[in-house]
């Protein structure tokens, strides 16, 4: 390594020379670990700080779906009601419905009866009309 004619002294002088060039690369070495260090400690903290937010959204997100359950099981729920009282009100049509064709029915039974009976008791009840419904009858029999 170092050659025998050199002086003691030269070869302490190179020596001092790469011994302060080694303690400037071991300073920069450790200013670069604490460096690193610095940067895992923020790694971290940024780590712990976005596990804090997932945490949030995850509980958000599971609030939210709770509340839209909810909502689905009231809108089903409302759904049902209205659905039955549509049936209860189509019922409630078909019985009216059926009244009103028995009103009509009922009508058309009475309008017959008071025409048949007033065509039987126009000829009982007016004598004038009875003559003139038999007076050609007796004509012919006359004649």
């Amino acid at each position: 390594m170092f050659n025998s004619n050199t002086s003691a002294d030269t070869k302490i002088a190179v020596l001092e020379e790469r011994l302060s060039s080694y303690e400037l690369m071991m300073k920069k070495i450790d200013e670069a670990i604490q460096i690193m260090g610095k940067t895992s400690q923020n790694i971290s903290k940024m780590l712990a700080v976005h596990e804090e937010k997932l945490d949030q959204c995850n509980k958000a997100d599971d609030l939210l779906s709770k509340l839209i359950y909810e909502m689905k099981e009231e809108g089903e729920q409302h759904c049902s009601k209205v659905s039955e009282r549509i049936d209860k009100i189509e019922e409630d049509i078909k019985e009216i419905v059926k009244f009103r064709w028995m009103i009509a029915g009922s009508g058309v039974v009475i309008a017959i009866i008071i025409t048949t009976v007033t065509t039987l008791a126009s000829g009982w009840w007016d004598p004038m009309q009875n003559e003139v419904h038999h007076q050609p009858h007796q004509q012919q029999l006359i004649k």
